[in-house]
């Protein structure tokens, strides 16, 4: 004898199975049997909810990010003064802020950190009292047990000053992954995972500051699985023509390829022993620069010279493809290829490709 859904049900132990085959209704399973959480499509509500953002068309409530830049690109000194403007509850550069604490992991360079803060609140006539500063180093590569502070610390600030803490900073990934190969996904995975526990346990956006590679078109250094990872990337650069902060990654707004100028103005904060003047720098709106041209097929190139420098050997053209994707599209990969072979930066031969300098 046949059988048919309602004797699998009984058999698996589904109570309630519902099936109407003449009108092709899906079948509705209880979720408490189900190992995992699952939405249907045909149940969501008409009314779209926009994604919350912590800083307007830039960062949202309890994501994630990475911005990355060359040194002394003015990175660190932007980052800090959007954290700032979240303290505040003010506007940053034409943005809207949604108001929080801020909590920023200086392992780079603390007192650094602190005179910039004396600048912009010299500078801008302002206290900032909900930004709170770690000067402890961490590392988020050996050991669950810095995670574990940070999540502590957060939670401990919050009953005490009783204000939500909305963002974290960490400066810099390097400095928090000691330890760790920045080209190897099995190490910079596991920094990953302690960077999204942080952030999900205390319902905070977690703001990585990145270097760029040695390539600097190649964007930011290291493992690629980073930006996969995360939310939001943003590129901070430094030309002749101005510094620019360009949104390169936005997975929930549309705000991508989005161009914020900026300049840095020298505050003095008092003087040196040998008399000469002491000072630090704030952020000041500027006109971004117009995009160089042929950025896109430059920074292909980069990143692919920077990935096959990082190998011990030649790779196969197909996994150089298959290592970019998510990131760019399998012909701009092909076209690049073939652009640094005929530019002696790539050795071929037989389908595997390898750096000049490494096959000499």
């Amino acid at each position: 004898m046949g059988r048919d859904i309602n004797d699998f049900a009984i058999d698996n132990g589904v109570k309630a199975v519902q099936l109407a085959v003449t009108n092709a209704r899906p079948i509705t399973i209880p979720a408490a049997s189900l190992p995992l959480d699952v939405a249907f499509a045909h149940e969501l509500s008409d009314a779209y909810e926009p994604p919350d953002e912590l800083v307007q068309g830039l960062l949202t409530v309890g994501g994630a990010s990475v911005l990355y830049g060359d040194s002394n690109s003015g990175k660190t000194f932007f980052v800090i003064d959007m954290a700032a403007a979240v303290a505040r509850g003010a506007e940053w550069l034409g943005k809207r802020t949604e108001p929080g604490m801020v909590l920023y992991l200086a392992a780079e360079s603390p007192e650094s950190v602190k005179a910039r803060l004396q600048a912009y609140q010299r500078h801008h006539q302002a206290v900032v009292p909900n930004f709170a500063i770690v000067e402890n180093a961490v590392n988020l590569f050996d050991g669950d047990g810095d995670t574990e502070a940070i999540i502590a610390t957060v939670r401990q600030l919050e009953a005490s000053r009783r204000t939500k803490v909305r963002l974290i900073v960490g400066d810099t990934l390097a400095r928090m992954s000691a330890g760790a190969n920045e080209n190897a996904g099995q190490d910079m995975g596991r920094v990953i995972e302690r960077f999204d526990r942080i952030r999900t346990e205390c319902k905070a956006h977690f703001l990585l500051i990145h270097h760029s590679g040695k390539a600097v078109a190649a964007g930011a250094r290291g493992w690629s699985g980073i930006r996969a990872a995360v939310d939001t990337e943003i590129e901070i650069t430094d030309g002749p023509t101005g510094r620019c902060a360009e949104i390169t990654k936005q997975r929930d707004l549309s705000t991508k390829g989005e161009r914020i100028g900026f300049r840095l103005t020298a505050i003095t904060l008092g003087e040196t022993k040998w008399g000469s003047p002491a000072t630090s720098c704030v952020v000041e709106p500027s006109e971004a620069p117009e995009r160089p041209k042929g950025k896109a097929s430059n920074a292909t190139e980069g990143a692919i010279a920077e990935f096959l420098a990082s190998q011990s050997g030649g790779v196969k053209k197909m996994d150089v493809v298959r290592h970019f994707d998510g990131r760019y599209a399998k012909g701009p990969v092909y076209r690049a290829l073939k652009k640094l072979v005929a530019a002696g930066a790539v050795h071929e031969a037989a389908e595997i490709v390898c750096i000049a300098r490494a096959a000499a």
